[in-house]
């Protein structure tokens, strides 16, 4: 459902028959850390270490250890001029306020996250800082309760928009080997849960890269999850 930050998949690789039950999946209770937050939202772009892929993907470490008072402070004593707490403080401040406006507004090639709460934002933020190694963090890592519609609006927004279209073409196996990447909105319409795990989980096959782009294994995903954003798809279908 996406094609940056996945992991290539390869011929040898092992296929399974996706273990999901629609009903349990639908009723189940998500209990996410902000790890998981990141693995759903961040990950497809910026990387497990957060660094990106510069220069298209920014490094998200340096943002964050600038809304750090005492990183600011350190810096500052390492380029031999020493500020007060307070000043660090505050500058610490507007470093994190410009984090939670792109958090919240996207960037140029950024998708905005309007969607996120408050806990899922402090619990991110918490990871964040931990991805950073950022000394004391005051934000909360304490772990979010999701439903699996929620969990489902998390990947839709945060990976598989990377790539896909919320509208448009779809067309299936057929399309996508003349290059055609479906809409979102196609998804649940014209494939069936196991095979968008299948390829959410191992990239698209090498009959399906022939003439156009090929779609990266994103294995960190569950299916579980997969299956959650497949219902979140089918209930809140994308419309134009």
């Amino acid at each position: 459902m996406g094609q940056m930050g996945g992991t290539r998949s390869t011929s040898a690789t092992p296929r399974r028959e996706p273990q999901v039950e629609p009903n349990a999946i639908l009723s189940k209770s998500f209990v996410l850390a902000g790890a998981d937050l990141y693995r759903l939202i961040c990950q497809s772009c910026h990387g497990t270490d957060g660094k990106g892929a510069p220069p298209e993907i920014n490094s998200l470490i340096g943002p964050v250890q600038g809304a750090s008072a005492a990183m600011i402070q350190q810096r500052m004593k390492d380029r031999g001029t020493e500020i007060s707490h307070e000043m660090a403080k505050e500058m610490a401040a507007e470093a994190e306020k410009s984090l939670l406006d792109r958090l919240q507004s996207g960037g140029k090639a950024m998708p905005p996250f309007k969607h996120l709460r408050r806990d899922e934002i402090a619990a991110l933020l918490a990871y964040l800082d931990q991805l950073a190694g950022v000394p004391a963090s005051h934000h909360s890592g304490e772990l979010v309760a999701e439903s699996a519609a929620r969990v489902g609006e998390h990947l839709v927004k945060g990976t598989c928009h990377v790539c896909h279209d919320a509208t448009g073409p779809g067309g299936g196996h057929m399309a996508m080997m003349r290059g055609v990447i479906p809409s979102l909105a196609s998804l649940p319409r014209e494939q069936s849960l196991s095979s968008v795990i299948q390829q959410v989980q191992y990239g698209s096959s090498r009959m399906m890269m022939m003439h156009g782009q090929r779609m990266f294994a994103f294995s960190y995903v569950t299916d579980q999850e997969i299956a959650a954003a497949y219902f979140y798809l089918e209930a809140y279908s994308p419309r134009p």
